[in-house]
């Protein structure tokens, strides 16, 4: 088992978010837009008396630019990984510090900080809080060197204070509030993605988390995905009452957490079908595969497990395609479970090949 995080980072959970919801191609264009409009504000500043007004400034003003709008160019064509998401907000820090320095009037450069606001809000909302507080570092710096400027040419002290905490406010309020909105969102989505049975995960929320750690590609690794039906539920049902049958979940629910590794992503697909996904060096998590067999036969209820299990290795392809790609190794446990129960129940089978012609042999119960 590799150490995958059950966690997603900010950015991943969000844009799976996103995506799931339609909106991904929307967030890119708005993106885009934004930055594109930032981008043009260094050149609208070469026609006013307040921009530049040296030869190098006007240099770096078109530089800023330039780089700006080749961020939108890229919000359009794709949505980011993490990595280039952090790069982009790393050289849009830059460049609005440098855009600001370009311009004559120290007061306009003290009030264009105002814009680090806006990507302050982006950071808070995608990334984590170190980077909102590095860009709120670089916003602190450029308003005291550019209020210590407004001092120094006009004197006007109140003037300088009263920006700067203008400045200050929008830096701080806007981010931190935007975060606290992030932090409330993901508390309701726990709370939502977790079946009150069994505490484990809802399809969807299994679906949104197994996606976002395939799109995580390490190196080497397979998704191994087990499916997991019990023998003879509905005879448990019939026989007993639905009460029992719920505690028998409940309890199916208890082995699971117990006994698969705390990096799993565990799952209630519905009724008495349950999944399990996590990262291995090895394509035949057998080992896993059985000791949940065994657990859910040694709880005090007269039901049994039919384990399926499939696994197919990461890489750029399956991450460009994880649904698709989690649907197929997912279909392939089912059948590799279907096999298992109709060799008899309480067993393990491997999905041999994900190759459409290939059959699940039983590994042993």
């Amino acid at each position: 088992m590799i150490g995958a995080p059950q966690q997603l980072h900010q950015f991943d959970w969000l844009s799976t978010y996103i995506q799931d919801r339609g909106l991904r191609r929307r967030w890119q264009w708005v993106t885009a837009l934004y930055t594109a409009v930032l981008a043009a504000l260094p050149l609208l500043m070469l026609w006013s008396p307040n921009g530049p007004d040296h030869p190098l400034s006007r240099a770096i003003a078109v530089g800023t630019a330039a780089v700006g709008f080749l961020g939108a160019l890229v919000w359009l064509v794709h949505w980011p990984t993490r990595g280039q998401s952090s790069l982009f907000l790393l050289a849009a820090s830059g460049m609005t510090g440098l855009g600001c320095a370009t311009l004559s009037n120290p007061y306009s450069a003290l009030m264009g900080c105002v814009v680090f606001a806006v990507l302050g809000g982006f950071i808070a909302y995608f990334h984590t809080l170190r980077y909102v507080i590095g860009n709120f570092a670089v916003c602190a710096l450029c308003a005291a060197v550019f209020a210590f400027r407004l001092i120094k040419d006009t004197g006007d002290i109140a003037l300088a204070v009263a920006a700067t905490l203008t400045v200050a406010a929008l830096n701080v309020g806007v981010p931190f509030g935007i975060r606290s909105l992030v932090h409330t969102l993901r508390s309701d989505l726990t709370v939502s993605d977790h079946d009150p049975l069994t505490g484990l995960h809802t399809r969807r929320a299994f679906y949104r988390t197994v996606q976002g750690l395939v799109r995580q590609q390490a190196a080497g690794a397979h998704l191994v995905v087990l499916v997991i039906d019990l023998d003879n539920f509905k005879l448990l049902n019939d026989t007993w009452g639905h009460a029992r049958g719920d505690r028998a979940l409940a309890r199916v629910g208890a082995a699971l957490r117990d006994n698969c590794p705390s990096a799993s992503v565990i799952g209630r697909l519905g009724g008495e079908e349950f999944v399990v996904a996590d990262l291995h060096r090895t394509p035949r998590p057998n080992e896993l595969a059985e000791r949940i067999c065994r657990a859910i036969a040694a709880i005090p209820f007269p039901t049994t497990a039919s384990v399926g299990s499939a696994s197919a290795p990461l890489d750029a392809a399956a991450a460009a395609r994880a649904p698709q790609f989690l649907d197929d190794v997912i279909d392939a446990a089912d059948l590799a479970m279907y096999a298992a129960k109709h060799a008899g129940g309480n067993q393990v089978c491997h999905y041999v090949d994900l190759q459409p012609a290939a059959a699940a042999e039983p590994d042993g119960s």
